[in-house]
């Protein structure tokens, strides 16, 4: 991955190759930034000018042995950690168990969610993805070694916060004192949900949401879409590269959360219990990422149609679809009741995480926004 790839942030490229030239290189780096912001992009094109061994400037030079390893990301001081599932056949899943797949999806494209990379380990709708204890056991092993062709080893942590409290803590001693010539490149969409025992250990690198205008001229550069096209759909993806092109997608999922958001409001807004009981079954039935995907799309239509109500079309980030539904429903959405409506629904989310009873959850949750909607 080169500098030039990663999409905007120009002001964080120059400062890290600042940092890369100079040698300041920090062994602990935390690179956060919500989805799609290009954080993952950054600690890929940072690893690969870190490896170059030819002539380089601005940018890697793209030709020595190590950057077209780098280019299939096969090189081998390189190391990846990341989020994996438990299945019948791999009752102890550690990442190099789907290092194949996690190859695959990266080079296809590296802005990805946790939901790109569940369908690419095929994970069932029930599996959550963590990682696990075991992989500390395979940190260590592997920064044990010395670097085999580079100066450096580098190990990329993708969602740390998806790490078991009993892993984090066998990090702490090789994060606070680790080995000569070793770096550590942890890329998070949730700080806060790290242990803060390892955030203080960590150099923070914060990646904004992109601007719609660098958004917009990638989108006419690879999608070939017209500048009008282009803006509008740089404007609903609200600084998330990746939400850009599944905006262009139109996703099933996307569209699943949609007609679904619809069915719930029109069944709570008739207070029909026997039809809503049949909906809640199933929403339960879903898997848990897609519950929360669910909750996640409901919580944004909630902030949505309620901005709609005030008619600044400049701040509101709705697809069509979206918006053809807001025309009757965003009256419903006002200051009486946008609060506790989005309340519910966060608490609802809350619940999810915690391995909560979807059925309850959500028969609570329908209830509420019967109360709101139509007091």
């Amino acid at each position: 991955m080169f500098f030039k790839e990663v999409i905007g942030h120009e002001e964080i490229k120059q400062r890290l190759l600042a940092t890369l030239q100079s040698g300041r290189v920090s062994h602990a780096q935390l690179f956060t930034g919500e989805t799609g912001s290009g954080s993952l992009a950054l600690a890929l094109a940072f690893t690969q000018y870190l490896f170059c061994t030819g002539d380089k400037h601005e940018e890697a030079c793209g030709v020595c042995p190590a950057c077209k390893k780098m280019q299939k990301l096969i090189h081998p001081d390189l190391h990846f950690v990341f989020p994996v599932v438990k299945s019948t056949k791999i009752k102890l899943p550690v990442s190099d168990e789907y290092l194949n797949e996690w190859r695959n999806v990266l080079l296809n494209n590296s802005y990805i969610d946790l939901e790109n990379w569940l369908s690419a380990m095929g994970a069932d709708e029930n599996a959550q993805a963590m990682i696990y204890t075991e992989e500390s056991g395979n940190i260590l092993r592997k920064l044990a070694l010395k670097p085999f062709e580079s100066d450096y080893k580098v190990m990329i942590i993708w969602l740390p916060e998806k790490m078991k409290p009993e892993c984090s803590n066998k990090l702490l001693k090789i994060l606070e004192e680790p080995y000569p010539r070793t770096l550590f490149l942890l890329v998070s969409e949730h700080p806060e949900e790290i242990i803060n025992t390892i955030l203080s250990r960590t150099q923070r690198v914060h990646i904004p949401p992109l601007g719609q205008e660098e958004i917009a001229k990638q989108l006419i550069r690879q999608q070939s879409l017209s500048p009008d096209s282009a803006n509008e759909v740089a404007h609903v993806a609200s600084g998330s590269w990746l939400k850009a092109l599944k905006i262009l997608e139109e996703t099933e999922e996307s569209v699943y959360n949609q007609e679904k958001f619809i069915q719930m409001m029109r069944l709570c807004w008739e207070r029909k219990m026997l039809t809503v009981n049949e909906f809640v079954n199933e929403l339960a039935a879903l898997g848990r990422e897609r519950q929360k995907s669910f909750l996640t799309h409901c919580i944004r239509m909630i902030r949505e149609n309620f901005v709609r109500n005030f008619e600044l079309e400049n701040i509101v980030y709705m697809t069509k679809r979206e918006k053809d539904f807001s025309v009757k429903f965003s009256p419903y959405v006002h200051e009486g009741n946008v609060i506790p409506l989005y309340e519910e629904f966060e608490r609802a989310y809350s619940d999810i995480i915690r391995n909560g009873n979807g059925k309850i959850i959500f028969t609570d949750l329908c209830i509420k926004v019967m109360q709101n909607i139509r007091p």
